[in-house]
């Protein structure tokens, strides 16, 4: 559930990619890995510039589900290993082939390898006005030894807020110069929405009604989980529920192996709110939705029920999620109708996760050189 990066001069640190396949027929899977931009365009490297070892290799890790009424094969690779290492930090990605071609594209992840040649301190603002709906304002500071070169044009920081990469800021220019330090304060691009707490469901066991839970069925061999209705809470006063700011964990109740004794089942996502006109859609969003809005994690309008409906097949765990309403043709962060669900408090725990880039002047690469995770509710 960790923020996916590690430390390029730490070997014990590992990135662990871990995914299923339904049925019982084991498949031929390799990976490859893509160094990118701090926008995740490709980056002008060669494999043999920013990795050592082998430029791709097989997943040969894998091991059949157990006890499960669905079954399946986990696979697992972790990075580095004895056959690859990074060379150089930045962003990256793991692609996922089937049968060793690249046209059979089955997953990508991305991650980041940092080389910490930067401190960074910053603080969440809390801005409590009715009338303001990006809430939360992030103040930071950089500062640098002299190895960096013209740091107000080489240094670019980007800021995410709970994981998710689509709310996020990035070309920020510091409003403060000093000697070998940047500040960026009171800067209205660092301004976000404090949204609300994330709602949840507990299906690590499906023998009893845990919360959010409205019915556990067993359909055709597969158990079937009704959450309970939820509703718009755009008007609602603030109310703290400790999350995992929109993140899964992936467990079983009681195993120690979750990865291949936890089972699947259908989860059922209701949310009673009137047919939208607008030219947009409703959508469950989270980490289970990998923080997109893709055709598989949009809402049905049920006219007899007057409500949107969504079934999802997932693993037992603990999930966090979020209704959204996003307009055609707009990312969830510029859509207008983003609190038409959940309102937006500036009381609401957020995490913001601040990385910043070094464009070396002697390299053709973007290093990612700092790295900190700011907390609303415990400021640096």
């Amino acid at each position: 559930m960790s923020f996916p990066i590690i430390d390029l001069n730490n070997e014990e640190e590992k990135i662990h990619l871990s995914f299923d396949e339904l049925g019982s027929d084991i498949s031929d899977y390799s990976w490859q890995i893509i160094h990118c931009n701090m926008d995740w365009t490709k980056s002008e490297l060669e494999p043999i510039e920013y990795l050592n070892g082998f430029f791709d290799g097989y997943v040969q890790d894998y091991s059949q589900s157990q006890n499960t009424r669905v079954n399946y094969i986990n696979y697992s690779v972790d990075f580095p290993n004895d056959d690859v290492s990074f060379q150089i930090s930045g962003n990256y990605i793991i692609q996922i082939f089937e049968q060793n071609d690249p046209s059979k594209l089955v997953l990508t992840q991305r991650f980041y390898v940092l080389d910490n040649k930067v401190r960074i301190k910053g603080n969440v603002f809390k801005q409590p006005v009715i009338s303001v709906i990006n809430n939360q304002r992030v103040n930071f500071t950089i500062s640098y030894d002299n190895e960096i070169l013209d740091a107000y044009s080489n240094l670019k920081s980007t800021i995410l807020k709970n994981n998710g990469s689509n709310i996020s800021t990035s070309k920020i220019f510091p409003s403060k110069v000093g000697v070998n330090e940047l500040g960026y304060e009171n800067i209205q691009q660092l301004s976000f929405h404090g949204g609300n707490e994330f709602r949840h469901f507990d299906i690590k066991s499906l023998k009893f009604l845990s919360d959010n839970l409205e019915e556990i069925n067993l359909k055709e061999k597969v158990f079937e989980v009704l959450l309970r209705k939820g509703v718009l809470e755009t008007n609602e006063k603030y109310n703290f529920k400790d999350d995992l700011n929109g993140k899964r964990l992936i467990k079983l109740e009681n195993s120690e192996e979750s990865n291949i004794n936890a089972d699947y089942c259908y989860v059922v996502f209701r949310l009673n709110a009137p047919l939208n006109l607008n030219r947009g859609s409703y959508y469950v969003y989270g980490a289970l939705s990998n923080w997109k809005t893709a055709d598989k994690h949009k809402m049905v309008f049920d006219e007899l029920k007057q409500q949107y409906i969504l079934t999802l097949f997932l693993k037992q765990g603990y999930y966090n999620y979020q209704y959204v309403f996003k307009n055609e043709g707009l990312s969830v962060d510029e859509s207008a109708q983003w609190f038409s669900v959940e309102g937006s408090h500036y009381q609401t725990e957020n995490d913001y996760f601040v990385l910043t880039y070094y464009q070396n002047p002697t390299g053709l690469s973007e290093e990612l050189v700092g790295f900190v995770k700011i907390n609303s509710n415990s400021n640096q």
